[in-house]
């Protein structure tokens, strides 16, 4: 299957996005989780903030996989993890 990214701003999110969407006539339903993982920019290197971001991406729940890595701002970076089974969503 291949992948089509849509940006959106869905507001007061507090944890998880369940979507409906139709696929060529099909419903499917995707849900999405939002982490906010924090940073220090001023005491870290780059190769640091890479080092901490691949640990917890690595160990993070194995029922989510790695979607998206936001742009950092004020001493968090958002990553954004799609639920695997969709089906049970």
């Amino acid at each position: 299957m291949q992948n089509v990214r849509v940006q959106f701003t869905v507001p007061n999110v507090e944890k998880v996005v369940n979507l409906d969407v139709h696929v060529n006539g099909e419903n499917r339903k995707l849900k999405f989780r939002v982490e906010k993982f924090n940073f220090d920019s001023e005491n870290g290197s780059s190769e640091d903030l890479v080092t901490i971001l691949r640990d917890r991406i690595t160990n993070y729940d194995s029922e989510w996989e790695l979607y998206h890595i936001g742009t950092p701002a004020d001493g968090v970076i958002p990553v954004t993890f799609r639920f695997i089974n969709q089906k049970d969503a």
